[in-house]
């Protein structure tokens, strides 16, 4: 059944949905990776479209020179129990567990990719990250 046609799935969400980190991730990734601090106060996983990363990084990240930024596969975050809905912000994506009291799972399975992304101390993520032209950031 696709998501066009699974009852209560958003058919607009891309496959692809994006989590910044500005610490590296553990190599290889756990079954569960550790809420970030701003996730906890929240309430919910803060993601993002692909799109929209080089803003978020720059909103939130501007005095970082480098970010891991996590592949999650929307997919397979579903599979998992999780609730994708889009924030206020256009673009910006809110992952919930959808069991009230519980947290969604970002971790091994559900995140795909893991990327590391540099900029210089003076530049700007919109920049540095606009400049991937590989489709990663799809």
């Amino acid at each position: 059944m696709s998501a066009a046609t699974t009852p209560g799935v958003d058919p607009t969400f891309p496959l692809y949905i994006y989590k910044i980190l500005s610490e590296e991730p553990p190599d290889p990734l756990p079954h569960t990776l550790p809420l970030t601090p701003l996730d906890k106060q929240d309430g919910f996983i803060h993601l993002s479209i692909g799109k929209r990363v080089p803003l978020t990084a720059a909103q939130f990240f501007a005095s970082h020179t480098t970010l891991w930024v996590l592949r999650v596969d929307a997919n397979a975050a579903r599979e998992e129990e999780a609730e994708l809905k889009w924030g206020d912000t256009e673009g910006c994506v809110h992952m919930y567990a959808r069991d009230e009291g519980k947290w969604a799972r970002l971790g091994q399975g559900v995140v795909v990719a893991v990327r590391k992304f540099e900029k210089e101390s003076g530049d700007r993520w919109e920049r540095a990250l606009e400049a991937v032209h590989d489709g990663w950031l799809a």
